[in-house]
């Protein structure tokens, strides 16, 4: 293509489809084993498989990809993991729906086994939507490798984990209290709880002592539990209580004595001081019945209903059922609450209800709060490697960045650790390879024990799908068989994720690698922020204000999206996002495709052959750059090292922001533009100098932009880089020439410019016509300024319109004229036949009175409490940046105004 021929207007729609299958093509993607270079790998939090792309996932997948382009143009042999995650409870509850709305069944209309299949076909069917939009974003993933957390290696993994872990101790089964999800029928582990404040209330209920009109109160939050009380507690050091330990009260409603005891849960300020014990659907109680060894009474059922009989739990036999009243069996345990209540109020026996908040644990999953209920299932020892793992993050083995911040979050997870119930009553998942006779005896077998003599049936449930995610880094590289990928590729370099799963994630990867492999599984943990709306707002779907990147990558481009969300982000905070935020990219992208337009028009193929690192230093040597190319060439050096910094450590922020200065301001703002002369000018040398180092420039600004926007860089580069590369992913990350940097080259170039801005803002405060050209007077200036404003007299002209310029140690100020400051030196620009001055003071003095007015308005409006107290706080602070930014406007006004009568 002729670069006559470049659309004017950048199309991504027309490209990056084109450029993504260039790059799968060249297979540029796929990492391998390769003893000459050293690896870099990470991989991908494997997103659910019923996952849309949202802000979220666009975000921290432009992280990872950022990380692994730019250690491939390092020389690293690069390797991204990609897959997905069977997600148990999102993906049944999924297919449940689905089967519900389309077919009118449940999942017990098939039975387990159709059902699986049915899950599978789905997850064929829809599983792979995620993948193909991750594609769209421009993700440089392997996808050769994509695992997902069910496909039959994984599975192998999973179950000899779960077997090695229950040979050694670390997995047993147990009755013990599970947050317990009524919607979705499973146990939950306590990192899968959300706890939220919830306004509720504070009982006062009456307990009669045995035999006698006396009574005690207590105070609960739940009085349906009660049916299931098996003890009164009162503090140790509460001395008026303690003559009451071994006397009996009487439970509402079920008649039953039960012992007050003693225990130091119990906080005697709290409440009446007295607390009933459920030990089977408390957490707290349940400790509190092991010390004092009391009944562990069930009442409701795995719904979340009160049970025909309270079930009295002693290990794991159910040895006797105690009736309940026929008013609460089989009633929701909200519904249960309210007629209890109202039976006590009858009774005279509710002293007082009181508002209450506390928190209350919600599952993650269906949202609904969890019900602590004592059952029977599978947990994992977790103290003995939370151990190892606390270690490998305070000795410095595993850093978590931004450094600092996590830290504390991760070390009191890992010393407040409890054993993980990992056992789900699902039937979508890695089944629990435990198997159990007619006598009830467990076998823990990959394979059916049954013989011919003997059946064996397996446990029914699932494993937790954090169980099989722990495994991720080193089961997707072929684990437990020690492959040339495992051993090259693990320990991977870096985790991208979000700090939401520190602990449900990130931690058991580090228990499990070190547990497994004996490595830690990564070097370096980034948390990056969330995507929240413009106000500051989680994005969800109840509140509507989730934008989707998909159609945000329509709109503007898939670069645009990368490059807004760096743009606004900071390090690991968190990101306030509007739809038109998107133009950012969208203005970004188009300057750059403009820049390289701009250079096409000066362009040919020897040009594009001869515009490396060599020719610029001949050009160098020869003496043939002026100011404006060694200038740039300096910048462009600092510019590598601050990108390079950036990225490296974990910095993005900065490295974008060096980035856009460098690219926008200094290269497109300032050097093209100093450039135009010698471009356009009749000495063919200096030309060809000048857009050598334009190029090459240009070129270097590719390189070090490709892993933020791949597909535009990668476009130009098919125009201007194919004498060093066919793909820009493959080329070398710019170095640092030491031959480059200039100091006192870059003061006399920011002189310069600091001269160019002030004679600009005078041109355009005093409405200075651009056709007028100007004359400029320095002074204070020393031999070196005056020598270098002479020379670069076509700067002056080109970008602010001067054709004279005087420089002296001491000149007067000229009568009418302009003044401004540059380093110590005054400035001058004579008005006179400039501007026609009577008319530019009349203009002022209307535009100052009109200030006036709005200033006395707005004042008086910010002093008015009526506006203070309604108007919200960010309409207040724009008003009072108004009112300040009129006051700078009015006191610039009044300066001018003196200024034209001197």
């Amino acid at each position: 293509m002729s670069f006559t021929e470049i659309d004017k207007i950048y199309d991504p729609e027309k490209i990056e489809e084109r450029i993504y299958q260039f790059w799968l093509d060249a297979n540029v993607f796929h990492g391998k084993p390769n003893p000459d270079k050293k690896p870099y790998s990470i991989v991908i939090p494997p997103p659910n498989v019923t996952d849309r792309l949202h802000m979220g996932h666009a975000y921290n997948n432009t992280l990872q990809d950022i990380l692994i382009r730019f250690k491939k143009m390092l020389g690293f042999e690069t390797m991204w993991m990609p897959g997905t995650d069977h997600a148990g409870i999102a993906t049944q509850t999924v297919v449940e729906r689905d089967l519900k709305q389309n077919e009118n069944k449940t999942r017990h209309d098939f039975g387990r086994e159709k059902f699986v299949e049915r899950v599978w076909e789905w997850k064929e069917k829809h599983g792979a939507i995620i993948i193909d939009q991750l594609k769209k974003l421009g993700c440089a993933c392997d996808w050769e490798r994509e695992r997902f957390t069910m496909d039959e290696g994984l599975s192998e993994a999973v179950q000899d984990v779960f077997i090695k872990l229950y040979e050694r101790g670390l997995i047993y089964k147990g009755q013990r209290i599970v947050n317990w999800d009524p919607a979705s029928a499973t146990a939950l582990a306590d990192d899968e709880v959300e706890h939220k404040e919830v306004q509720g209330k504070l009982y006062h209920i009456k307990y009669y002592f045995t035999d006698s009109d006396e009574f005690l109160v207590v105070a609960t939050t739940r009085p349906e539990t009660l049916l299931g009380d098996s003890g009164i507690a009162i503090a140790p050091d509460d001395a008026e209580k303690q003559h009451l330990i071994g006397k009996k009260v009487i439970i509402p409603f079920v008649n039953r004595e039960v012992a007050i005891f003693a225990d130091e849960h119990v906080d005697k300020e709290f409440g009446s001081g007295f607390v009933k014990a459920t030990p089977a659907h408390d957490p707290n109680d349940f400790e509190m019945g092991e010390r004092h060894n009391l009944d562990q009474l069930v009442v409701m059922d795995k719904d979340g209903c009160i049970l025909k009989y309270c079930v009295l739990v002693n290990g794991s036999e159910h040895t006797e059922e105690l009736p309940i009243p026929d008013f609460l069996a089989g009633v929701e345990r909200f519904e249960a609450r309210k007629r209890i209540v109202a039976e006590l109020r009858k009774q005279g026996d509710i002293v007082k209800i009181e508002e209450h908040v506390h928190s209350i644990g919600h599952s993650y999953r269906s949202k609904v709060p969890i019900e602590p209920y004592l059952s029977e299932q599978w947990f994992v020892k977790m103290k003995p490697l939370a151990e190892k793992a606390l270690e490998a993050v305070h000795s410095g083995k595993v850093k978590l960045y931004p450094e600092g911040r996590y830290d504390k979050t991760y070390e009191h997870w890992m010393n407040n650790i409890r054993d993980w119930c990992i056992s789900r009553q699902l039937w979508w998942g890695h089944r629990i390879p435990a198997w159990y006779n007619a006598a009830g005896e467990i076998k823990v077998s990959a394979t059916d024990p049954s013989t011919a003599d003997e059946k064996w049936t397996q446990d029914p449930d699932v494993l937790d799908t954090w169980f099989s995610s722990q495994l991720w880094p080193f089961s997707t590289l072929g684990w437990p068989e020690e492959t040339e990928s495992l051993k090259y590729f693990y320990p991977t370099n870096t985790l991208v994720t979000g700090a939401d799963i520190i602990f449900f994630w990130v931690a058991r990867m580090i228990m499990a690698g070190l547990e497994f492999r004996e490595e830690i599984p990564f070097d370096n943990v980034y948390f990056n922020g969330i995507v929240r709306d413009e106000n500051g707002h989680k994005m969800s779907k109840s509140l509507g204000n989730g934008i989707d990147p998909l159609e945000m990558i329509e709109k503007y481009s898939a670069d645009a999206v990368r490059y807004t969300l760096l743009s606004l982000s900071s390090e690991g905070q968190d990101i306030f996002l509007g739809k038109k935020d998107f133009e950012i990219g969208r203005n970004f992208t188009n300057k750059l495709w403009n820049s390289f337009r701009f250079l096409g028009m000066h362009l040919n193929e020897e040009i594009i052959a001869n515009s490396n690192l060599d020719d610029v230093v001949s050009y160098k040597k020869a003496g043939k750059l002026d100011l404006a190319d060694e200038w740039i060439l300096s910048r462009y050096t600092t510019t590598i090292r601050r990108v390079t910094k950036g990225f490296e450590e974990f910095k993005f922020h900065d490295a974008v922001n060096a980035l856009h200065a460098f690219f926008w301001r200094e290269y497109c703002d300032w050097y093209l533009e100093l450039s135009k002369p010698r471009l356009y000018g009749q000495d063919e040398e200096l030309r060809r100098a000048s857009i050598t180092v334009a190029l090459f420039t240009l070129k270097g600004i590719l390189k070090l932009l490709h892993p933020l926007i791949p597909f535009i860089t990668e476009e130009i580069w098919q125009h201007i880089g194919l004498s060093e590369k066919d793909c820009i992913m493959q080329v070398e990350w710019p170095t640092i020439d030491a031959q480059f940097e200039n100091k006192n080259i870059e003061a006399d170039a920011d002189f310069l410019q600091s001269l160019i801005n002030a004679v600009r803002n005078i041109r355009g405060e005093m409405n200075v016509p651009p056709k007028n050209p100007a004359s400029l007077l320095i002074s204070g200036a020393d031999d070196h300024v005056a020598e270098l404003v002479k020379t670069y007299l076509p700067y002056f002209n080109q970008l602010a319109n001067v054709d004279n310029i005087q420089a002296n140690h001491e000149l007067k100020r000229p009568e009418l004229s302009a003044m401004a400051v540059v380093n110590k030196m005054e400035v001058f620009v004579p008005l006179s036949g400039l501007i026609d001055i009577d008319k530019e003071k009349q203009r002022l003095e209307k535009e100052r009175t009109r200030l006036d007015k709005q200033l006395i308005g707005l004042s008086r409006k910010l002093e008015n409490n009526d506006f203070l107290d309604r108007a919200p706080e960010q309409v207040i602070e724009r008003e009072k940046q108004k009112l300040q930014d009129w006051r700078l406007t009015l006191d610039k006004i009044t300066e001018n105004l003196e200024q034209l009568s001197n």
